[in-house]
């Protein structure tokens, strides 16, 4: 009998969406780089005897799933995961933690991380340390031990409270996807010819997207690589981003900036497509950890500009070079910064960390491919071969008239919709102010009656007493 695998994903590696359904859908979460981990630990784990159904944090969250129905049908819950320590996502890690705590089966987590500044002190107090330890807690119950992204989240909890028994570092588990072996390509001469991928995000800060702006001209040739689904709303319905602070300064935010009308922008909604365009990049840097992920395993020289606790961890588990995004200045040299790197330093150590991260599986019972050494077919390669994902998305500014007209159609009725529902919801807000006013103005003509009585009760003792006072003089 086959063994029934229920993951968390936000969408199968197997299915094929359409830029509109990500859009609309949201069927990759709002970050294309959690296409990686769930790829590859289904890679990993899909053998001829293994079954994978998929359950994205949505479904988690409005309860389409109940715990005696995971218990019912599956024989583990796998749980990939990556910077889940934060406050946004307490409610969700709350919800994984009531389902979790009501299960008899097997559950394996892996890659979960903590977001903190660069310098992080694991040692202050967060909003999210119990939510944090109630879940470790509960999949404790269920599993040897819980695979965190690097030495920060393991020190983190230790602090809360757990023994290095019950933690192991085995990174982010899309490292792992092609096995032991990981050659990145021998670099060439960098010029203004070299095909560059660039890899950022509105958040990231000024010097870094001046950095980004400046070595546009030095490398001509790049491809600029969004991943948030804001930006391909931009890219592909010329939707602006939304208004902050961050949206406004140095980043393609309106559809007229010369990243999209130049064609030098690229958004992948599926991990073969990203595969295959990295087979003719020369060279990739940013501060996207997983856009960097990508490019390594297509064996192109990488480099990463953590901007935080939870990209550096990885960077350094990983052996990725890297160089914090906060040291970037005007003196920061693109060209300086390739000639100087040795780029084949991710190998170094990979294998080990490779077979540490199948010690982890075998440790929690989890079937895999790597049980078998004569293996020569790889299940999930053979079913994924077949199947033909959507390529890459370009920008609306470069479609033909009649695939333009359809796309800003497409857009002006979908922000026509998005702006009913937000005034619906301010006036059902406003019925509810209106109702709370009304609530209040009946409360405060109480207290006026009230304290009117207290008044003239008090008014009318004082004058009783006057009288009583006279009578007895």
């Amino acid at each position: 009998m086959k063994k029934r695998i229920l993951m968390r994903a936000s969408v199968s590696p197997f299915a094929v969406h359409k830029p509109i359904d990500v859009i609309c859908q949201k069927v990759i979460g709002n970050n294309t780089g959690n296409l990686l981990f769930a790829y590859s630990m289904t890679r990993t784990l899909y053998t001829e005897d293994v079954e994978i159904d998929f359950l994205a944090d949505k479904e988690v969250a409005h309860g389409k799933v109940q715990a005696e129905y995971i218990n019912e049908n599956y024989d583990y819950l796998v749980l990939p995961m990556a910077n889940s320590f934060r406050k946004q996502f307490m409610q969700c890690m709350g919800m994984w933690t009531s389902i979790i705590e009501k299960l008899t089966i097997p559950v394996v987590v892996t890659g979960i991380g903590i977001q903190m500044p660069y310098e992080p002190d694991v040692t202050e107090e967060h909003i999210y340390d119990e939510c944090a330890k109630k879940f470790i807690t509960a999949v404790l119950n269920h599993s040897a031990s819980v695979g965190v992204r690097g030495a920060i989240t393991e020190s983190y909890l230790k602090h809360l409270g757990f023994g290095s028994n019950e933690i192991d570092v085995t990174g982010c588990p899309s490292f792992a996807m092609f096995g032991p072996g990981l050659t990145v390509r021998d670099k060439k001469p960098l010029t203004n010819e070299s095909a560059v991928c660039v890899t950022g995000s509105v958040a990231n800060p000024v010097n870094f997207k001046e950095f980004m702006i400046k070595n546009r001209e030095l490398l001509p040739n790049y491809y600029f690589m969004p991943q948030f689904v804001d930006d391909l709303r931009l890219m592909y319905l010329g939707i602006p981003l939304p208004i902050t602070n961050d949206s406004q300064v140095l980043y393609p935010h309106l559809i007229n900036d010369e990243v999209f009308v130049n064609d030098r922008a690229r958004f992948f909604i599926n991990l073969p497509s990203i595969l295959e365009f990295n087979k003719n990049i020369d060279f990739n840097y940013g501060t996207r950890i997983h856009g960097a992920v990508g490019s390594i395993l297509s064996g192109v020289p990488s480099f990463v500009f953590p901007t935080d606790a939870r990209i550096r961890e990885l960077a350094e588990y990983h052996n990725v070079p890297n160089m914090p995004a906060s040291e970037v200045d005007e003196n920061t040299d693109i060209f300086d910064i390739y000639e100087k790197t040795d780029f084949s330093q991710v190998n170094d150590g990979h294998e080990q960390r490779f077979w540490h991260f199948v010690d982890f599986l075998n440790a929690n019972g989890l079937p895999h491919i790597y049980q078998d050494k004569n293996r020569t077919v790889v299940p999930f390669d053979e079913k994924i071969k077949n199947i033909e994902f959507e390529g890459p998305i370009h920008s609306l500014t470069t479609c033909p008239p009649n695939e333009m007209i359809e796309r800003i159609a497409f857009g002006n009725e979908l922000l026509m919709k998005e702006q009913k529902k937000a005034v619906d919801t301010l006036n059902e807000d406003k019925k509810e102010l209106k109702a709370e006013i009304k609530g209040l103005k009946s409360e405060q003509r109480k207290l006026n009656k009230r304290l009117n009585w207290y008044d003239n009760s008090s008014a009318a003792r004082i004058a009783a007493s006057r009288v009583k006072h006279k009578i007895v003089k």
